[in-house]
């Protein structure tokens, strides 16, 4: 990725976005009115608001891409690392469970509307102008605020499970007003949301290399989004659309560029980090290394060293090798197509997708057939599909083969609230910490509730003061 021009006029421009009140409460998003300071004119005035977070992604961040310690975090929640084994270092935080981290999730969900504020900013002032400049603009504001909206959803939303109906979405604010309270959408109407975002982004057609968010990256968050929402047959097609674009690799290709620690490369659209200093990711990969890779999780490498996987992510006495890393690749488009296909009841499409997939990671592969798929492992946490179905040996393996391939990409937690969200606990000093199903959603600001009439709390969280 081309190094990120940060307009001199940002210190000057970027005011609008610090212009709110002490931290009483995560609705000062809404407060951006510059009562006595210097309005953006021109395209290259606005894109300043936005430059600091392309900046930031670049640098590492946890609100919009991911960073390694983000990713580190993520993992530290999930499975495919052991918590009950866990050696804790004098002087590392390791986050035993997901509950350790619940209250820093509402920093989150304020960090997530700060960007959209900026965003809104950006969208109303060019809204008039037409020019080439201002559209890669507006298209950057479009990208940012889809992704923002997708991350809230996932987060602060409870999964479909089969359907929407009666589901609760986020706050939905498109222009900006410090006077505003705004309720809960609907999750439908927060999907649609998203998808009209990232669509007009696309329909922007970014030019500006420096924007880093391209056409295909957008076309793959389109993918992720309607593939979270149940909405399988346009996941599928956006999936293929990447794909036909960002064939999968194979061999030493794919290893050259899951080994790489800088800029994406490869198939790689879209990763958080790239320009980072290191110091911060080696933290976080330290304690990482203090949990053990589950044995569940490598018993899933039936074919051992014969799958490249298997080399790239493990190491000796089950210590973890590959690096973890938040990025948008074209294997997890397959990882949506195969599964999609499936829901969609295209069992032989999905076979074959899956099939795919595997001769690319695995040496000398017999292909799947419906008769050889291997059993339902009973000892996987995940129980069910994202449709609350019983588990069948497709559906399973097509989980299974997603679960080696986005590996340390902090993609595990999101599998298993997409999939039943499990129950599971681990203990430390004699005391038991279980993940409850309610956790997998994380808490809406309590002050936001507070000051807010008729914006609802996520369950579980009802009664916290």
């Amino acid at each position: 990725m081309k190094e990120i021009k940060v307009m001199k006029n940002i210190g000057k421009y970027a005011v609008l976005a610090g212009l709110v009140l002490a931290a009483v409460s995560c609705t000062d998003y809404l407060d951006i009115k510059p009562y006595g300071k210097t309005i953006p004119q021109t395209p290259e005035e606005y894109s300043a608001l936005l430059q600091t977070r392309l900046y930031e992604i670049e640098e590492g961040e946890e609100t919009i891409i991911g960073d390694v310690g983000s990713v580190a975090d993520l993992e530290c929640y999930a499975d495919d690392l052991e918590s009950k084994l866990t050696q804790y270092p004098t002087g590392n935080y390791v986050p035993l469970y997901v509950g350790d981290d619940l209250s820093d999730k509402q920093v989150l969900y304020a960090h997530l509307y700060e960007v959209i504020r900026d965003c809104n900013i950006v969208l109303d002032g060019l809204a008039e102008d037409t020019s080439e400049e201002a559209s890669d603009v507006k298209g950057l504001a479009y990208a940012l605020r889809g992704i923002c909206y997708y991350n809230l959803l996932r987060d602060f939303c409870e999964p479909w499970e089969g359907n929407a109906s009666g589901k609760l979405g986020v706050p939905l604010v498109t222009v900006f007003d410090m006077e505003a309270r705004t309720i809960r959408s609907s999750f439908s109407e927060t999907v649609e949301r998203v998808a009209d975002d990232l669509q007009s982004a696309i329909d922007c057609n970014i030019r500006n290399e420096d924007y880093l968010f391209d056409s295909d990256v957008m076309l793959g968050y389109l993918a992720r989004v309607h593939f979270w929402a149940g909405n399988y047959s346009q996941a599928a097609s956006c999936a293929s659309q990447v794909l036909e674009r960002h064939p999968l690799l194979g061999g030493d290709a794919y290893k050259s560029m899951m080994e790489e620690t800088g800029e994406g490369t490869g198939n790689i659209l879209m990763k958080g980090g790239t320009r980072s200093t290191g110091s911060g990711d080696s933290q976080a990969i330290s304690y990482l290394q203090c949990k053990p890779v589950s044995k569940q999780f490598i018993n899933l490498f039936a074919e051992g060293e014969q799958d490249i996987r298997y080399g790239i992510s493990l190491g000796k006495k089950r210590t973890f090798a590959k690096r973890p890393m938040a990025c948008l690749r074209s294997a997890e488009m397959q990882c949506i197509l195969m599964e999609s296909q499936y829901h969609q009841g295209l069992e032989t499409e999905a076979l074959a997708s899956l099939n795919e997939l595997r001769r690319h990671r695995i040496t000398g592969v017999t292909d799947y057939t419906m008769e050889t798929l291997p059993p339902v492992d009973p000892d996987d946490n995940v129980k069910v599909d994202a449709r609350g179905q019983a588990l069948t040996p497709l559906i399973y393996a097509i989980l299974c083969e997603r679960r080696k391939e986005l590996f340390l990409e902090g993609d595990r937690w999101y599998e298993l609230k997409r999939n039943g969200r499990p129950e599971m606990w681990t203990h430390r000093q004699g005391r038991k910490y279980t993940t409850l199903e309610f956790m997998y959603t994380f808490p809406l600001p309590i002050a936001d509730v507070i000051l807010t009439d008729g914006l609802v709390q996520n369950p579980g969280y009802d009664n916290v003061k």
